[in-house]
């Protein structure tokens, strides 16, 4: 079995060391899946809305379209979505819980090197760094969440092998780079390795440090899926009708997020609850079984201000 995942992202970008520029402000990664089966038919069906809304530039964003457009491309990229009942995915993240949870763990490492500082035969010996020196992307963050719901929906359905083209918009090569190695680490044995670069003041030499961090779950916890093969496209055509679907889905859920009230506005994101007044409600829906929901994004990453549920 093969699959496209076309995914774009909408909202905050950046880094973890950021925190949000407005109350309530959310980062997203969106996606629609088509099965090989289908793939023909409904880029076929998303090319002849591209041809009709594209501009002479050969660029097609939903932002850059006025309101009435964007109103009439949404209306028709939803059309097709449901005419092949496509699943459709999301995976938000609240900037400000991004950040607190980043700032919780740099005065974490702060007070673990005063105190091995403290406890050092040679205080003062290596220099130099921060407790952090590369703060987390919320971009990967992003693709890692809704990479992960893309694999829990294909095992609920007892897929046992799949060819996985993850198809979205021009990305740096880096950020590529990164999606590959979460992609991978999801369906591997979950090893996270950071490295690290000190000034030793004694050997005048810099010096590199490594920790190493592997879980390995039990057998009755391990995933019957393989993924044979994972390709990941960033599209350089800007009207690739997948992308444009994705982009659209991406823009919709980020505004309907930020137009919560106060009373939902800090509440979770990858919920059925917090989507269902979107038109595509049903297919964001896409689980059978949603358990107890995200813990990552909606827990680990949770809102400052988000009430206790």
């Amino acid at each position: 079995m093969k699959i496209v995942l076309a995914c774009d992202e909408s909202g905050a970008k950046g880094y973890a060391d950021r925190d949000e520029s407005f109350d309530g402000e959310v980062g997203l990664f969106a996606g629609i899946m088509v099965p090989e089966s289908h793939l023909t038919v409904v880029e076929a069906d998303l090319q002849s809305v591209v041809q009709a809304y594209k501009s002479v530039e050969n660029k097609l964003h939903i932002a850059d379209l006025a309101p009435p457009q964007q109103a009439a491309l949404r209306a028709e990229i939803y059309a097709v979505i449901r005419k092949h009942s496509l699943p459709c995915f999301w995976y938000a993240i609240h900037v400000a819980g991004f950040h607190a949870w980043h700032t919780t763990q740099q005065e974490a490492v702060k007070r673990a090197k005063a105190i091995a500082a403290a406890a050092s035969s040679q205080p003062g010996r290596f220099k130099g760094g921060s407790p952090r020196e590369e703060p987390e992307s919320l971009h990967v963050a992003l693709f890692d969440g809704l990479y992960a719901h893309l694999v829990a929906f294909l095992e609920e359905r007892d897929c046992k092998e799949v060819d996985i083209e993850v198809r979205t918009d021009r990305v740096d090569n880096p950020i590529v780079k990164n999606f590959e190695e979460v992609a991978t680490r999801l369906l591997g044995d979950m090893t996270y390795t950071k490295m690290s670069k000190r000034f030793d003041t004694v050997t005048k030499a810099l010096v590199e440090g490594q920790i190493r961090i592997s879980a390995h779950l039990p057998e009755s916890l391990q995933l019957g899926l393989r993924v044979r093969s994972l390709q990941i496209n960033a599209v350089e055509d800007d009207t690739d009708g997948l992308v444009l679907a994705a982009d659209v889905l991406a823009n919709s859920l980020v505004y309907l997020f930020t137009q919560r009230g106060s009373a939902e506005r800090y509440r979770r994101l990858n919920w059925p609850s917090a989507v269902k007044d979107h038109p595509l409600a049903g297919h964001l829906d896409a689980f059978n079984n949603w358990g107890d929901g995200d813990v990552v994004g909606d827990v680990l990453y949770r809102h400052p201000k988000a009430p206790a549920e």
